[in-house]
């Protein structure tokens, strides 16, 4: 276990001895206090003497470090219950890391809709939609069915380009002799094809008429 300050060392062990913390969280909860410490050294201030906006001057930089999210949530908890500790121990008044939040982990896209999602979304008719904004409405539509027609991950069907290149991640052979074909790059950065129903198809041509008179003239390639 790493060197951890003399202010701090009691409660590591009180964490060790009394909550029996697993080594691997002993470790990070003591890196965590050590780099409390050093920031806190930095603006002049004593931990104990700490506020709360000293603390989340702390966190900000800990942020502009690049910790994730997971690592900051960590490094807060090891404050919250520093602070707790020596609160029941008479040595600072108030918790000053009680009200900090750490941000929120951005949620990753699901790989694929739920079958029940997915057949909602593609039977969906909106008639004002389709009167008020029918370009947008083609799109949705192509996009509803070629997430339940194909099977395409979120993020393929995101990748996809216009055209077929060298560059592209991905894209649809409409024409395709035996049936129109999407080519995605799918995990391990390997191509894969993947066939495309009937459905999703000319949902797809639809949008694509349409977006001819959408897309500016250097789009129309892509």
């Amino acid at each position: 276990m790493a060197e951890a300050p003399a202010d701090f060392s009691p409660y590591l062990e009180h964490l060790r001895v009394e909550r029996r913390l697993a080594a691997r969280t002993l470790m990070l909860y003591t890196e965590a206090l050590e780099r409390l410490a050093r920031d806190l050294a930095g603006q002049g201030v004593a931990p104990r003497a700490a506020q709360a906006h000293h603390l989340r001057h702390s966190l900000a930089r800990l942020r502009q470090q690049g910790l994730s999210p997971r690592s900051l949530a960590l490094a807060l908890s090891a404050w919250r219950g520093l602070y707790r500790w020596w609160g029941r121990q008479g040595l600072v008044p108030v918790n000053p890391a009680v009200n900090l939040r750490a941000p929120k982990a951005a949620k990753p896209l699901p790989k694929a809709l739920a079958v029940d999602h997915a057949v909602a979304l593609a039977s969906h008719d909106d008639a004002e939609d389709r009167i008020r904004a029918p370009e947008l409405a083609a799109r949705d539509h192509a996009i509803a069915e070629l997430l339940y027609g194909s099977g395409l991950r979120i993020g393929e069907l995101l990748g996809l380009d216009v055209q077929a290149g060298a560059q592209a991640r991905g894209w649809i052979d409409l024409d395709d002799p035996h049936g129109a074909t999407a080519h995605v790059l799918g995990k391990g950065n390997k191509r894969r094809a993947i066939p495309v129903g009937p459905a999703a198809a000319q949902a797809l041509r639809a949008w694509l008429e349409r977006r001819q008179g959408m897309a500016k003239a250097e789009e129309c390639g892509l």
